[in-house]
């Protein structure tokens, strides 16, 4: 035992090797896994699409603030509530408005639900940005890690161990820039579909005129 830890004290890249070569299949494992992530998020990602697709009108949205005011103005706060209910063409103001309750219709009140809520889109963002960087980084890793075992093998004449380090490195790293392609790609889209979500929101708080009280 003595003699081991005197070895790896003398030659510290032994331990890199060891602890490279142990971190494949936790890579391996960790891609996997953000690949079915990834493809989860595609597929909320399309649902949302589906459901946005060419609902959003400008006049529904003043319809609603106008039948909102209306029901304010005779003291009906249930029925104002009820009317924005109705907007429900974006996933973010159909959250917000299904979760509004008459007693929510005060300014201060108003101001911390939208705070609450950029908190939550950025939340929702952060799935798959996170993934941007994740994705690629795993694939770097899972190419990199093969590649001493594959070069020691090619030293040793064995190719078939050398060619099984290749495809690893290699599928790895396709992997990982379609985790990252994919994440990409979605967030960009996502980030122009929500801040829109929360304009309109804004737009609808705002053209309310609720009191402080």
């Amino acid at each position: 035992m003595f003699d081991q830890i005197g070895y790896y004290l003398v030659n510290p890249q032994a331990v890199i090797y060891q602890v490279s070569t142990a971190l494949l299949y936790p890579v391996l494992f960790a891609e996997v896994l953000g690949l079915a992530w990834v493809l989860i998020e595609a597929g909320r990602f399309t649902f949302e699409m589906l459901q946005r697709w060419r609902r959003r009108s400008l006049t529904r949205i003043d319809s609603a603030i106008l039948a909102a005011r209306e029901a304010l103005a005779s003291g009906k706060r249930e029925e104002a509530v009820s009317a924005l209910g109705a907007l429900t063409h974006g996933r973010w103001l159909r959250a917000f408005f299904s979760r509004l309750r008459a007693e929510d219709l005060t300014r201060i009140r108003l101001v911390k639900l939208i705070s609450d809520l950029e908190a939550d889109v950025t939340r929702a963002l952060d799935r798959t940005r996170m993934l941007i960087r994740i994705g690629p980084m795993l694939g770097l890793m899972g190419t990199l890690i093969p590649i001493s075992p594959a070069l020691v093998a090619l030293a040793q004449g064995d190719t078939q161990t050398l060619s099984d380090n290749l495809v690893i490195a290699f599928s790895t790293t396709v992997v990982g820039l379609l985790i990252g392609g994919l994440a990409y790609a979605m967030s960009m889209v996502r980030d122009r579909m929500y801040a829109l979500d929360v304009s309109d929101i804004e737009y609808v708080l705002d053209s309310l005129e609720v009191d402080d009280a």
